[in-house]
């Protein structure tokens, strides 16, 4: 009890003297520093945040103040001019618009089908906002993200037509000025709808839309592709130029019909859950054959080109292409900043050169005087900066029937001038295989897709052939066996690796049939869609620079309307082959020309070598000729658009070597050379069996002289002697093996050929058969 008592009384003494520290005046004023404190950090956080909202607000007043007028007027015009230049600064051609095909109609003039194709397509929310897609705006705050993607892909319609219209050429790549735009994209947006309506927003857009070509707008669409006005569109119609409008380029409902097709079927889809279509009208467009129809309508258009310079025209696709993929354009505002937005594009266009190739087509055309209007395509370039100099797309102006440049766009089968790019040089850049590689050229048999094909060659089969000789006699047979030994996939990966843009790995038909250029075709250049001269071109192209690749481009710098570079256009080179392949191959391309079947392009200048390739597609439908000096590529197409069997006597190789001379001539270059790489060894083989030749054996053979002398990258030549020639004498009397009793004057020497045969080629007469290894002269006895 006492213990307890002053406990307590010590509890009550300690409460007294914390009560007196709490209320002393030390105590008080350390607490009211505390709390002026924490009033201070307060004050001053708000007067931060009311700084930075004045200056945001600020800022949003001077960003939506110099934001753009949007009335009827801009979005409907433009007057700012561009203007092409030669490599040498000369003007070539001004765009003006005035080529530009477009029939404006208004929207009571479109068919519903129509309206509702393109709102599933572009904006499914379109007449429940005021404009603006809310989210939109904070995902552009980052850039190179897939929210980035996300928030040009959620851009209104009304915002796609101020971006398309009036941000004509003004994208910018920085995230600060990325967000600019945004803001005043989303601004503009709401205060046009506010002001205009729904509905004349939905007209213009539909009215100034890029549908390729120099096609603006619904009207001039409808039009072009079935034949029609836009009120009279039906929903599969619709759905078409729907998703064409998306990329033109991508979607092209005659040139990729397939992707139309798939992209066409995603907006009925869309249509449908909006409900703007019944079940019975979606299964109706589904059902609907429409690219038969659409094809024999856009046939009806050809005859004159879209562009009065192909070179011009491949400039603009060139230059329509990097705005979308490089600056982040749309389909239509990169075709308005082109048309409309006066830029500034110098081309790489030699006036000389370009001059030169298109008086000698000229020419050639009225030495042939072909009455059916055979045609062609020539490219010419500098290899070694992918500068392309002159491009001729066709005689006379006429466009395919297709449209297009048949020099850019155009794909036309390459029969075996795909071979040596496709099969050699892979088999002697990676697969071990030298110029001396020994292959049977005989009758092939092999599967494709199931079905067992035979090869077939021209003339009788070879026999024992070397690679330099499969290259020069283009022969199919060991093409087929080279490749099916390294494997179809390298073959192709190669062609994907020289830039052919063409090539199909796998994809579906219009039947469902599924069709592949991975594939045995490869050897003998049949393929699904054909090459391009373009892709052609550069691909020997790449041979010439010493194995280095460089994109062929048709500009070198691209300028807006206030003098900004909006970006160069400069290519560095890669190497994609070792430098010994392409020299070995240009060796063999030298023979082609100089001693081969290609002799008519030999240009006969002792100091300057060329090299190329030819060949003509079964029936004689296409015939090609592309050759390069050191210093510049050209590759020739000739046929008809039918693609009708050649009747003219109109020569690619005459042709090449005329322009080559004269270009080379008027720019006073005298000689060159391709420079042997330093791991580059030669020596004496035997071309029956690619060892090394034995004198007095290989050179006396039945068959002729198979000595050759060879070139190989160092460490690949042959180091065994010949094994497949022997020694027999026979008697010329009983043309078996001689005898001691055979006369000396009846004897003779004769080198036979060892080989197993397994058909008849021209090899056959000189092999040792077991029969007459087993004779005896049965005559001298």
């Amino acid at each position: 009890m006492i213990k307890m008592e002053v406990s307590m009384k010590f509890g009550e003494n300690e409460i007294l003297e914390r009560e007196q520290k709490l209320f002393s005046t030390e105590h008080r004023f350390l607490n009211r520093l505390r709390l002026d404190a924490l009033c201070f950090q307060l004050f001053l956080l708000l007067a931060i945040l009311a700084v930075i909202s004045v200056c945001l607000i600020g800022a949003f007043r001077g960003i939506v103040s110099s934001a753009p007028t949007v009335n009827e007027k801009q979005i409907l015009t433009s007057s700012k001019t561009t203007i092409l230049y030669d490599k040498d600064g000369n003007e070539l051609q001004r765009l003006d618009g005035s080529g530009i095909r477009q029939n404006y109609v208004a929207l009571n003039k479109i068919s519903m089908a129509a309206r509702n194709a393109f709102i599933a397509a572009d904006d499914t929310e379109y007449y429940k906002h005021h404009g603006v897609d809310i989210r939109n705006f904070f995902y552009a705050f980052y850039p190179d993200s897939a929210s980035a993607q996300y928030a040009g892909s959620r851009r209104t319609l009304t915002q796609k037509l101020i971006r398309n219209q009036i941000f004509v050429s003004d994208n910018n790549s920085s995230s600060m000025e990325r967000v600019v735009q945004k803001i005043q994209e989303q601004y503009l947006a709401v205060q046009f709808e506010s002001e205009v309506g729904k509905d004349k927003i939905l007209e213009y857009y539909l009215n100034t839309l890029y549908f390729g070509g120099n096609r603006i707008g619904i009207g001039a669409a409808a039009e072009y592709y079935f034949d029609k006005k836009a009120q009279d569109l039906t929903i599969s119609e619709s759905a078409v130029l729907a998703a064409l409008a998306q990329d033109p380029a991508v979607y092209d409902p005659v040139e990729q019909q397939k992707s139309n097709s798939n992209k066409r079927t995603e907006i009925l889809n869309v249509m449908l859950n909006m409900e703007t279509i019944s079940e019975d009208e979606y299964e109706d467009a589904l059902g609907d054959n429409i690219y038969i129809s659409l094809q024999t309508a856009n046939q009806k258009k050809n005859g004159t080109t879209e562009a009065k310079n192909y070179y011009v025209s491949a400039v603009i696709s060139q230059v329509i292409s990097d705005l979308k993929e490089r600056a982040g354009y749309s389909a239509t505002q990169a075709y308005h900043a082109v048309y409309q937005g006066g830029l500034k594009i110098y081309t790489c266009l030699d006036s000389e050169i370009q001059s030169i190739c298109e008086k000698e087509v000229e020419v050639q055309r009225q030495r042939t005087g072909d009455r059916k209007k055979l045609q062609l395509s020539l490219v010419f370039m500098d290899q070694s900066t992918g500068k392309v100099k002159a491009l001729i797309g066709g005689r006379q102006g006429e466009v395919p029937q297709t449209g297009g440049n048949r020099a850019v766009d155009y794909t036309r089968q390459p029969g075996s001038m795909l071979t040596p790019l496709s099969v050699w040089l892979p088999a002697i850049d990676t697969a071990g295989m030298t110029l001396g590689t020994v292959q049977d050229d005989c009758l092939y048999s092999y599967s494709e897709n199931g079905h067992q094909q035979n090869t077939r060659d021209q003339n009788e089969y070879q026999g024992l052939v070397t690679t330099r000789d499969s290259i020069l006699k283009h022969l199919e047979s060991p093409a087929v066996q080279a490749m099916e030994s390294f494997g179809i996939q390298t073959g192709y990966d190669y062609l994907k690796k020289l830039g052919f843009s063409t090539l199909v790995e796998k994809q579906e038909d219009m039947d469902g049939n599924v069709i592949s250029d991975v594939s045995l075709s490869l050897a003998s250049g049949n393929l699904v869609n054909g090459v391009s001269n373009l892709d052609l071109t550069a691909a020997y192209g790449v041979l010439a620079n010493e194995g280095k690749s460089v994109k062929p481009i048709f500009y070198t710098k691209l300028v807006d309307k206030t003098g900004n570079i909006l970006f160069k256009n400069e290519q560095k080179s890669s190497q994609l082959l070792e430098t010994a392949s392409a020299w070995l191959i240009t060796n063999v391309l030298r023979e082609y020309i100089e001693t081969g079947a290609g002799k008519a392009a030999d240009l006969g200048i002792e100091k300057l070598p060329a090299a190329g390739y030819g060949a003509s597609t079964k029936g004689n439908k296409d015939q090609w000729f592309t050759g390069y000096t050191p210093y510049y590529t050209a590759g020739i197409w000739c046929g008809y658009d039918d693609s009708g069997m050649i009747t003219s006597d109109i020569s690619c190789e005459t042709l090449w070597k005329q322009i080559m001379k004269q270009v080379h001539s008027t720019k006073k270059i005298e000689k060159g050379s391709f420079k042997i790489p330093d791991d580059i060894v030669a020596c004496n083989i035997c071309t029956k069996c690619g060892k090394l030749a034995v004198e007095d054996l290989c050179n006396q053979a039945l068959s002729g002289d198979t000595i050759r002398r060879e070139y190989f990258v160092s460490g690949t030549q042959p180091t065994e002697n010949c094994d497949c020639h022997v020694k027999y004498r026979v008697c010329k009397k009983s043309g078996k093996l001689a005898t001691e009793k055979c006369p000396k004057s009846q004897v003779e020497e004769r080198v036979y050929l060892i080989k197993e045969e397994q058909g008849t080629t021209k090899d056959t007469p000189y092999v040792l058969t077991p029969k007459l290894r087993s004779s005896q002269c049965n005559i001298h006895k």
